[in-house]
């Protein structure tokens, strides 16, 4: 019979990044165990192991949805794993959060270098294991479809501005149409008024959208992290360091840097060319082995609390 766990994140909240976490781990993790999610505002309190995960250790958008995070982990009954997750906290009180609840879980690894990093710096040691997104099966991208634009309100007017002229242009030379992508809903609507939208009922559904597309103009990380498991190529938007460390671990196998918007807009011919292709398809093959290498780590902790 099946070990029941709790998967704690961001769940049922309309972002569909977190969603496909939540579908990410339930897939990965089963037969062995079953996944049992949990959301905010409910704190964790039944007995069993609790697997939290996804981008919650940070202050960016809000300083108390950390302090939160950090209450849940003090509630959540031993043993308390933190799989995958992201870090970026900028203040004093956040630092000393940290500092003060961390050490006390049982198991944590961090999706990136610079999460890692930021940990170091706290004196608190951590593994790497790549976002377990990146650890679904991928699909043949198929084009076909509209160039597709995924911006958030957060992003300046000028580079949205820029965003969708460069989306209008390069659908123009491929002959189709740009169409704003979706993946917060409440949110993304609001950076793209000036598109025609698609709001994916879940992250399936989005992939299939991606793999359509010819191009992706994203700032999202999941949209990201998605149009390389579709293999559609993308110029990105950063709109946050943990966008900027993926596209570090991406690059390692690429010719040249993924081109930056608004500076690089020209460049999109080299992302549409063969060659850039092959090189993507290295990329995601290499992020599906050390995904799946975190998910190992997950795995082994788990069944030594058998």
């Amino acid at each position: 019979m099946a070990r029941a766990i709790v998967l704690y994140g961001y769940f049922g909240h309309g972002n569909l990044g977190d969603e496909a976490i939540r579908e990410a781990w339930t897939e990965l993790l089963a037969p062995e165990w079953t996944v049992r999610p949990l959301a905010p505002p409910r704190l964790p309190s039944r007995r069993a192991p609790t697997l939290f995960t996804g981008g919650i250790l940070q202050d960016r958008t809000s300083r108390r949805s950390l302090l939160f995070y950090a209450l849940a982990i003090r509630a959540a009954p031993r043993p308390v794993g933190l799989a995958c997750v992201g870090v970026d906290v900028r203040s004093p009180l956040s630092r000393r959060v940290l500092r003060a609840v961390l050490p006390n879980v049982d198991f944590l690894s961090v999706r990136d270098p610079l999460s890692r990093e930021a940990l170091a710096g706290l004196g608190i040691p951590a593994r790497e294991g790549r976002d377990p997104v990146l650890a679904l099966p991928p699909v043949s991208h198929r084009g076909g479809g509209p160039v597709l634009v995924n911006l958030v309100p957060a992003l300046p007017r000028s580079i949205r501005d820029r965003a969708l002229t460069a989306a209008q242009r390069i659908a123009d030379r491929l002959e189709t149409h740009p169409l704003g992508l979706v993946l917060a809903r409440g949110e993304d609507e609001r950076a793209l008024p000036e598109l025609p939208l698609v709001v994916p009922a879940g992250p399936r559904e989005a992939l299939d959208l991606l793999a359509q597309a010819p191009l992706l103009i994203g700032t999202r990380l999941h949209a990201l992290e998605l149009a390389l498991l579709g293999g559609t190529p993308f110029l990105a938007v950063p709109y946050a360091p943990k966008v900027e460390s993926f596209l570090d671990l991406v690059e390692r196998d690429l010719p040249r840097a993924v081109p930056r918007l608004p500076e690089d807009e020209g460049q999109w011919e080299t992302v549409l060319s063969p060659g850039w292709a092959r090189a993507l398809d290295r990329t995601r093959e290499r992020l599906q082995e050390e995904a799946w290498e975190g998910i190992d780590d997950v795995r082994r902790w788990l069944r030594d609390l058998a």
